[in-house]
């Protein structure tokens, strides 16, 4: 099976980065429905990654974490193709980088961002995909974003308190009122 699962887009001078979504060719992931119906696999996690898109005026797309077994508790191989494992999104005009990306087992173990690897029968395949780069001054915000942001689960209210300045967060708990 072929499947393509992509972290965040770069943030633009005037729009956040794309979640979860190729960059140039703006593919989205593969839904796991189809996934699990084509292979005999588990998708068992997908969630974005909260705060890891790089924070600016305009915010880095964030990558997505999945957690993947055999459906048949049996040993699976995967083909890596991952980018920005090592070297995370720069952010750019003050914006703040992207995280960078992750491939290991649930248990721990890192692994190669390339090449084919072999996933031991009761262990769960965790790609953690990277987050775009931020763009500009996370201070220049529009604070009606920021707090969307932290009540859509994007952004944390302790990140929106230390990084973007609005304290009043933390202190109800991120719901924003």
């Amino acid at each position: 099976m072929l499947s393509f699962h992509s972290g965040g887009t770069g943030a633009r001078p005037t729009k956040d980065g794309l979640s979860a979504t190729a960059f140039p060719s703006g593919v989205r992931s593969v839904p796991i429905e189809i996934l699990e119906s084509i292979a005999p696999i588990v998708v068992w996690r997908k969630d974005y990654r909260t705060d890891l898109g790089g924070a600016g005026g305009t915010r880095g797309g964030l990558g997505q974490v999945m957690e993947i077994a055999s459906a048949e508790n049996a040993p699976f191989a995967v083909f890596a193709m991952f980018e920005r494992i090592e070297h995370p999104a720069r952010g750019r005009d003050g914006g703040h980088d992207g995280a960078a990306g992750r491939v290991s087992l649930a248990s721990g173990r890192t692994l190669r961002g390339k090449g084919q690897q072999t996933i031991p029968a009761g262990e769960r395949l965790r790609l953690e995909l990277p987050g775009g780069g931020g763009f500009g001054d996370p201070h220049e915000r529009d604070p009606e974003r920021v707090e969307a942001d932290v009540r859509n689960g994007l952004v944390s209210a302790e990140t929106a308190a230390k990084v973007y300045g609005l304290p009043r967060l933390r202190e109800q708990g991120g719901s924003g009122a």
